[in-house]
């Protein structure tokens, strides 16, 4: 096997010069002396309140959080006692959170009330707030439908690709004091063993990786192919009556920029029309321009083929529609109940009302980044897609964590740019 001294070397320099820190992964192109990025610092404060500060707490139908959480818990119980929760243990040692899973096993389905009692029996919550007070951003996400083949022919057009086999991923926690959560993705210099930047998107859409033969599938649509990308899974159903589905396997590292954005900054859309469905409207009325505008986008998603039916978040669990969420794991730590206090669109209306639930932190997006940042896994079907592409607004949350684990605030974290949705 070979060496992965100059792997760390690399990393090493990386972390030396002005990487963004707090990032669920650092850009190989924007950690180089001149970035234009301005990062800035962000530090998460727990305030102990009691269950009755936690708006309609409640009126959730607390049963339906169990077994998302208990899906955690299986997590948990491969770390050992002393091992810490959270990338700097500040959500306690994994011991403390083994007598809740214990009686979250327990618990009778469907009991509600049984469920309400225990989160209260066994947890304490904390309001969490960012250096710009309580309230934060939510958002939410899906699982991309697409129609696709295992061969290229007739509409089956847009590839679907694997991870390269020359593809690195670094975890640089192991490396930097402040690495928490980030991660460098790159390819090792056959010569000299550096690591060096990923292609991006369009220098692979030209070919720079033809020669590994990576094409998983092909899909009908390169629209619902860059969603499948953007929300990182998908639910493809190919052209011989089958289904397979898609979870993410790794990425580029090349900095992420939204086709909303991008399409609001070339005057295409209007300000506040960079919705999912709005960007979609555009796409069918431009078919002659996506690559152009894809290729803005420097990032590109790699995939997997999923054993597990269902949409596979960072903790390696299956989500939970509408009780899973992605959180920034600098701040945050996978296992975690969030109480949930926001607005969501309403099916069938165009309006948004009020919504608090209890959801658990089972997955990370590169764009999910600050002290006060969710979004809600809200599924798989076609409401799904409709309700998630509408929603996005201020909301605050509450932390639940183990009673018996000694809560502090976490250290200063410089946040950086938002990449696409994976690990």
């Amino acid at each position: 096997m070979r060496s992965l001294r100059p792997v760390v070397q690399a990393v090493l320099t990386l972390a030396s010069l002005s990487t963004p820190v707090g990032a669920d992964v650092v850009d190989l192109a924007a950690a180089c002396p001149g970035d234009a990025s301005a990062p800035t610092s962000e530090r998460l404060t727990l305030k102990r309140v009691g269950f009755s500060a936690l708006p309609a707490w409640a009126s959730d139908k607390h049963a339906e959080a169990i077994p998302a959480f208990l899906a955690s818990c299986a997590k948990l119980a491969d770390l050992a006692d002393g091992d810490p929760v959270g990338h700097d243990g500040h959500s306690g040692k994994a011991r403390q959170w083994r007598r809740a899973c214990a009686a979250a096993a327990k618990l009778p389905a469907g009991d509600d009330a049984a469920a309400r009692a225990f989160f209260e029996a066994e947890f304490h919550p904390y309001q969490a707030a960012g250096r710009a007070g309580a309230e934060g951003k939510m958002t939410s996400y899906y699982v991309q439908s697409l129609r696709a083949s295992r061969r290229r022919h007739g509409a089956y057009q847009t590839p679907i690709l694997a991870r390269p086999a020359d593809l690195v991923s670094v975890d640089l926690s192991s490396f930097v004091p402040d690495g928490r959560g980030r991660k460098v993705w790159g390819k090792l210099d056959p010569r000299s063993g550096a690591l060096r930047p990923y292609p991006t998107r369009a220098e692979i859409r030209k070919g720079a990786l033809a020669a590994q033969n990576l094409e998983l599938l092909w899909a009908d649509d390169p629209v619902d192919a860059l969603f499948t990308e953007i929300e990182g899974s998908g639910r493809a159903t190919l052209d011989d009556g089958s289904e397979v589905w898609l979870e993410f396997a790794g990425k580029n590292g090349r900095p992420y920029s939204g086709v909303g954005k991008l399409l609001r900054d070339l005057g295409e859309l209007p300000v506040g029309q960079g919705s999912m469905q709005g960007i979609r409207a555009w796409f069918v009325a431009h078919r002659d321009r996506f690559d152009e505008i894809a290729d803005k986008n420097a990032s590109k998603v790699f995939f997997a083929i999923s054993s597990r039916p269902g949409a596979v978040g960072s903790q390696g669990v299956v989500l939970t529609p509408l009780r899973s969420m992605a959180i920034d794991r600098a701040f945050v730590a996978h296992s975690t109940p969030i109480w949930v206090d926001t607005r969501a669109p309403v099916a069938g209306a165009r309006r948004e009302a009020p919504w608090q639930r209890l959801l658990i932190a089972q997955d990370t997006g590169g764009g999910i980044l600050g002290a006060v940042r969710g979004d809600i896994y809200w599924g798989a079907d076609a409401a799904a897609a409709d309700l998630s592409g509408r929603m996005g607004g201020p909301g605050r949350y509450w932390l639940l964590l183990p009673r018996g684990v000694r809560v502090k605030s976490s250290a200063p974290v410089t946040a950086a740019a938002p990449t696409p949705r994976g690990n």
